[in-house]
């Protein structure tokens, strides 16, 4: 396996004729925001482009999206987005992306259903920009000088599809998420006769999902679950309650099905399950009667053992519907004894603990969480080691690369190709911001590494926030933060009176009057003894005073809170208010 880390230095400059420049700005080394920049003379588009969902290190914000820097310096020659399938981790972070560049977008019918809903809600306009595309077309992008094929592949969303690129250094094929499912619910079934074909005409490159690479043996089939998840209707004597991902519309027509059979009412709880299943409808992804919904307030119209419950939280959040439910705050519905809750997902990693806390309640209220009575209730959508050792040897590529994972996941792929023959050459490992030059000569190699990174999105402020920013709010979170102020005359210089100290989180309060006269004192004879030159200079000064606090701070508490120095001098207006 190859890998570099070394600078990409003509990165800014277009690539020269007969080069293809392919660059990860997201997704490589991490699971989430999956970016694929692909660059030549002529063309440059990006496949895929999503976001990563925060964890609790990075409070107050709601989404991180890639950093698009790569893309500056040839803004006026971005071709199109294509898409590989409707997760957010795939086309999430495409709000901010079109925002600043409303280029074409292609994918197939319900992955751009799911997009233009999310537009939406940012007011950008859908129409003009995107066009749907059916599974094995292939079309030109650009100039032409590129060529996409859509391959449909089975996942845990409908409508996914691998992405042939035919260019003049040969065909690309990046699988997007899959798995080879041979019974999938809606009976879409994997290429496997284009794939082999492309295969055997020649692939130059195979870029693959290593997410489960490490699980031994085959994906089990999303039909697996319909047995599961029958036992749990037939052994809960009140209300079913079942978390999904509301994308999951494959998992979704099962257990519609089954309340249709069972006879059994469906409520929906969560803004995205109710938009998702509206979509599908729409397109014809789900089938069942109108009349099988009811709206969660007519529950109590119904015996619990004739309610299905479908809702969003499978991860614990707190804004979800199933959160919203266990607090009681969707009328209608209420946890009570004899009804059962299914989490029909798998822990993502980092939600554990929200997700533990969110079984325990659902406990105290009477409803049994436990999975030790029933079938299998959750298949994943992401192949095992042997679907990945199956995809390399359909399609035979001259070079293999490894991608959507962890490093270590990466690397276990790129074993895997070793151990099916590839030679070590032929494997190049990627990580984020890695440059890989393909030439029309079949050769190819890892050039350097060029700009990448994190956006973090508040949304309550409606717009990127400085990591600088993340890294003060954590300060704050863990060791709060202490406001030394000074009253200075501008005329002598002096101290007006004694510095005011105010903390908020910091171990020792405010009000406590010995250590306040320590800090009181300690920012008075920085203030003091600083040099004239410190003094004019208000920055320097506050630095200084900064400095004199936390040694003070950090000797008597060791702790770290942030600490603001403010120096108002007595005319100073803002003090006066």
């Amino acid at each position: 396996m190859i890998r570099t880390t070394t600078p990409f230095e003509t990165w800014q400059e277009t690539p020269v004729p007969g080069e293809l420049r392919l660059i990860p700005i997201g997704g490589l080394g991490e699971f989430g925001m999956n970016a694929l920049v692909v660059h030549t003379a002529e063309s440059l588009l990006l496949v895929d482009c999503g976001q990563l969902f925060p964890s609790d290190d990075q409070p107050g914000i709601d989404s991180i999206v890639p950093d698009f820097a790569y893309l500056e310096p040839f803004a006026d020659r971005i071709d199109a987005v294509l898409l590989t399938h409707g997760h957010e981790d795939h086309l999430g972070a495409l709000p901010y992306f079109l925002e600043r560049w409303p280029v074409p977008v292609y994918g197939t019918a319900f992955t751009l259903g799911l997009l233009e809903g999310k537009l939406r809600e940012f007011e950008i306009k859908a129409k003009g920009l995107l066009h749907v595309v059916s599974d094995f077309e292939r079309i030109p992008i650009g100039s032409g000088e590129i060529e996409a094929e859509w391959i449909p592949v089975t996942h845990s969303i409908p409508d996914s599809c691998a992405i042939a690129l035919h260019t003049s250094q040969g065909v690309i094929v990046h699988t997007g998420d899959f798995k080879l499912d041979a019974s999938p619910v809606d009976g879409r079934l994997t290429g496997i006769a284009r794939l082999k074909a492309l295969g055997e005409a020649g692939v130059a490159m195979l870029l693959s999902d290593s997410t489960n690479v490490t699980r031994q043996g085959s994906a089990p089939s999303e039909a697996v679950c319909r047995g599961g998840l029958r036992d749990a209707f037939r052994k809960t004597p009140g209300k079913l309650v079942v978390a999904t991902f509301s994308s999951n519309i494959h998992r979704l027509q099962t257990l519609l099905n089954l309340a249709y059979e069972e006879g059994r009412k469906v409520c929906l709880v969560g803004r995205s399950m109710e938009r998702n299943i509206t979509i599908a409808r729409e397109l014809k992804k789900l089938r069942m009667p109108d009349d099988l919904f009811i709206d969660c307030r007519e529950a109590p119209l119904f015996k619990p053992k004739q309610i299905l419950v479908l809702c969003t939280g499978t991860q614990g959040e707190a804004l979800s519907g199933l959160s919203r439910m266990l607090r009681g705050e969707v009328k209608g519905l209420k946890i009570a004894e004899g009804d059962r809750l299914l989490l029909s997902s798998r822990a993502i990693p980092g939600n554990e603990v929200a997700i533990s806390r969110l079984l325990d309640n659902a406990e105290r209220q009477g409803a049994e969480t436990t999975l030790e009575d029933l079938g299998p209730i959750h298949a994943s959508g992401h192949g095992y080691r042997e679907d990945s050792a199956e995809m390399i040897k359909m399609l035979q590529p001259r070079f293999m690369v490894p991608v959507h994972g962890t490093y270590r996941n990466l690397k276990i792929h790129g074993r895997l190709a070793e151990s099916l023959g590839w030679p070590q050459e032929r494997v190049l490992l990627l990580d984020g911001g890695e440059c890989l030059q393909v030439y029309e000569d079949g050769t190819a190699k890892i050039a350097g590494s060029v700009p990448v990174g994190k956006c973090f999105v508040d949304q309550g402020v409606s717009h990127m926030v400085d990591a600088r920013v993340i890294h003060d709010r954590l300060i704050m979170q863990e060791d709060g933060i202490v406001v030394a102020t000074l009253l200075v005359d501008p005329a002598t210089g002096e101290l007006v009176s004694e510095p005011a100290i105010l903390s908020r989180g910091f171990v020792v309060l405010s009000d406590d009057e010995a250590y306040g006269d320590l800090l009181r004192g300690a920012v008075r004879k920085a203030y003091e003894e600083a040099p004239t030159e410190i003094r004019s200079n208000k920055e320097l000064l506050v630095e200084l005073l900064r400095q004199a606090l936390r040694r003070v701070i950090r000797k008597t508490t060791e702790t770290r809170p942030m600490v603001v120095p403010m120096v108002l001098e007595s005319q100073d207006p803002s003090f006066r208010e």
